[in-house]
């Protein structure tokens, strides 16, 4: 897959060159609906009564094995603590056992060779809806609809991701269930913003603009010349940075037969601001592979970033106890609100037995319970699906302040397609950002026809 996913952003790298040298083609700005939060009552509507519930034979039950694969090998005894207390606690006689994984590329390899003999698999969600898993997941509906023994309450009403949480008696099928979000942030060093007199974190880009020339002018002023041109943004220029600057210029996403359709619109204002930004040095690329150093040492104002950096950033940097040393803030917006670009992990169940499919989905039951939940967040620093983070896992807020930080009010956000082909797309936009810095802006147009031909092929190419 990976092979796969070289030679096709190759592929576009050809095609690009070829069109950029054509006369630039004007494009029509589509008019693509944007996805609105759903209300739900006060408390989850249950099915009828006379709708009969999941048969739970609980001699069938005991000493069932569920394997649980996972893509956090460097938590493994973490996680492995969690699954032994599910193996105390659960009164079915039920036996989680740890699957780890190195990483999310490693899990989806393995999904692809047909490896995973897993009966619960937490991943990408994107890895695991991919045509190429050779592995037959189960629908969660009749399981998260039971009135019994599902999972309709798991989901905080109220909670900055509702929009995004399953709903009762959904029409398609569900194979897989959020279980947690990472997000595109902005890492902020709030001491040395106030030293060069700025005293609001900017959410509006016209003022995340003038902080970071006001990193650059600081850095270009003192004595130390090994740090010229340095103090503005610190670009990634990742998968979820594409992402994020395009959803704060007002980017959504629909899917119109089976093909994922952009905004002109917002595609072309991010690509002209992060060219100015990048043409007057206000933002900048380093030579280390980490930005840790960077920011602790006043070469960046600050960087992209995402929650799984929160623990990393803290050991270099650690928060002061009297002041906000650092933090985490949305991307900047026009109208000054802020932006954060989501992806989410999810878990999903291989079909099989109904025993084995039973005993599976009470481990995922158990998973989505608060407890478990905030236990998942300290493990591997995302978000959790099911509330709002600092409402879930209180503690570990408090302990890291910038965790949660960048979740304010009035805050947009925006979550990549639960799609399987979204695996290639996100490389396919990243692609899209990364030749912005390299052209001049009257070649944008040639970016989003390729772009938009990109994203129309790979569905064919697939099948």
């Amino acid at each position: 897959m990976k092979r796969f996913r070289a030679i096709l952003l190759l592929t576009l790298c050809a095609a690009f060159f070829l069109s950029a040298c054509q006369p630039a083609v004007p494009t029509a700005t589509l008019a693509i609906p944007t996805r609105t939060a759903t209300s739900l009552p006060a408390t989850a509507t249950p099915l009828p009564t006379s709708k009969p519930t999941l048969a739970v034979d609980r001699q069938a039950l005991q000493g069932q094995e569920v394997r649980i694969a996972f893509p956090w090998d460097q938590a493994e005894n973490r996680f492995s603590q969690l699954i032994d207390d599910f193996n105390l606690t659960n009164t079915w006689g039920i036996r989680a056992v740890a699957e780890p994984y190195a990483s999310a590329d490693a899990l989806m390899e393995a999904l692809e060779l047909g490896r995973v003999k897993a009966d619960v698999v937490i991943g990408k969600t994107y890895d695991l809806l991919s045509p190429q898993t050779r592995i037959e997941f189960q629908d969660f509906g009749v399981y998260f609809n039971d009135p019994t023994w599902g999972a309709l309450d798991s989901y905080q009403q109220g909670s900055p991701f509702e929009a995004f949480a399953p709903k009762a008696n959904e029409t398609l099928p569900r194979y897989t269930l959020p279980l947690a979000y990472d997000a595109g942030l902005i890492f902020y060093r709030s001491a040395w913003a106030r030293e060069l007199g700025l005293q609001e974190a900017p959410l509006a880009w016209e003022d995340f603009a003038n902080q970071m020339r006001a990193g650059l002018r600081a850095n270009l002023d003192d004595i130390n010349i090994v740090n010229n041109g340095t103090g503005g943004l610190l670009l990634s220029k990742s998968p979820l940075s594409a992402q994020s600057w395009y959803a704060a210029f007002g980017g959504t996403y629909a899917i119109q037969n089976q093909v994922l359709q952009l905004e002109d619109e917002a595609l072309v204002a991010s690509f002209r601001a992060l060219k100015q930004a990048f043409k007057e040095d206000l933002t900048w690329v380093g030579l280390e592979p980490t930005p840790y150093q960077y920011f602790t040492d006043n070469f960046a104002l600050a960087y992209e970033g995402t929650l799984s950096e929160i623990d990393q950033q803290a050991h270099y940097l650690p928060a002061k106890k009297t002041e906000i040393n650092w933090e985490t803030l949305p991307y900047p917006t026009e109208d000054g609100k802020g932006s954060i670009a989501l992806e989410s992990v999810s878990v999903a169940m291989k079909a099989g037995e109904p025993e084995s499919v039973m005993a599976a989905w009470f481990f995922v039951r158990w998973l989505l319970q608060p407890s478990q939940q905030a236990r998942l967040a300290e493990i591997t620093s995302l978000w959790p699906a099911t509330g709002h983070p600092v409402s879930v896992v209180p503690d570990y807020a408090a302990f890291h302040p910038a965790w949660a930080s960048a979740l304010r009010d009035g805050v947009r956000l925006t979550l990549a397609p639960e799609a399987a082909d979204w695996g290639m797309n996100r490389y396919i936009l990243q692609d899209a950002y990364l030749r912005v810095y390299d052209l001049e802006p009257e070649y944008f147009s040639n970016i989003i026809i390729v772009l938009k031909q990109m994203l129309a092929d790979f569905p064919a190419r697939q099948q």
